[in-house]
């Protein structure tokens, strides 16, 4: 029960941070968006995980009991930080956006993007 509230709650927030990065015109908002979306998934990912058991996979001798599967925590542990370098590469990137167009309006990007390739 427990995982499939998880599971609609990631849903909604990947719905939300895909509409937030569609519809904003800021630059930051936009990293801010594919944040919650990163989170989103890591949080399917557990909600998903915690389905199968909540036993550590410690076997003891005991087969009959359901064991948690280690292989999506290690799934989520390196999303987690695939996640956390994409966000930094993002603002460093957006930094460097700054000191060239002294704005983080993607529109006024682009227009003056186009007027440099005339």
């Amino acid at each position: 029960m427990t995982g499939s509230i998880v599971i609609y709650f990631s849903i909604m927030g990947m719905l939300a941070g895909t509409i937030g990065m569609i519809l904003s015109k800021n630059i930051i908002k936009k990293i801010l968006s594919l944040g919650i979306v990163e989170t989103s998934i890591n949080m399917m990912y557990t909600g998903i995980s915690s389905r199968g058991g909540i036993i550590p996979p410690i076997v003891s001798g005991d087969f009959s009991l359901s064991y948690a599967d280690p292989i999506p925590q290690a799934v989520i542990i390196t999303g987690i930080v695939i996640s956390f370098a994409l966000l930094c590469l993002s603002l460093v990137l957006a930094i460097i956006i700054y000191n060239n167009y002294h704005t983080m309006d993607v529109e006024t990007i682009e227009r003056n993007f186009e007027r440099e390739e005339e």
